[in-house]
C-alpha cells in the first residue's frame, strides 16, 4: 500500500502543436550565454525533528553557558569540602 501524501496532484502539461517536419532547433531557441543567471543553491530540506532541534538551539543557546558556570561552581564547592575535611581531620 502506498504512503499517503499531502502534495497536490501534478497538473498535466499542455500538448504542443508543432509539426513533426519542423526541425527541433527552430522550435526551441536557447538564450545567449550572458543572459543566463547562475542558479542560487537551495537550502537543504530538514526533517521536522531537525528543524525543531535547530529552533531549540536558537531559543535556549544561553543555557549552555549557565550550565557550565553551575558545574564549575559545584566542582569548586566540592573541592572546598574535601580541603576542609582534610584540614579539620589534621587539627582534630
Amino acid at each position: 500500500m502506498a504512503k499517503k501524501s499531502n502534495r497536490p496532484k501534478a497538473r498535466p502539461t499542455p500538448k504542443s502543436t508543432t509539426s513533426a517536419a519542423a526541425p527541433i532547433e527552430s522550435a526551441v531557441e536557447s538564450p545567449p550565454a550572458e543572459a543566463v543567471a547562475p542558479r542560487t543553491p537551495r537550502a537543504p530540506k530538514l526533517s521536522r525533528s531537525q528543524a525543531a532541534s535547530e529552533r531549540l538551539e536558537d531559543e535556549y543557546g544561553y543555557i549552555t553557558g549557565d550550565l557550565r558556570r553551575v558545574f564549575i561552581l559545584a566542582a569548586a564547592m566540592f573541592a572546598l569540602l574535601i580541603a576542609l575535611n582534610v584540614a579539620f581531620s589534621l587539627l582534630g
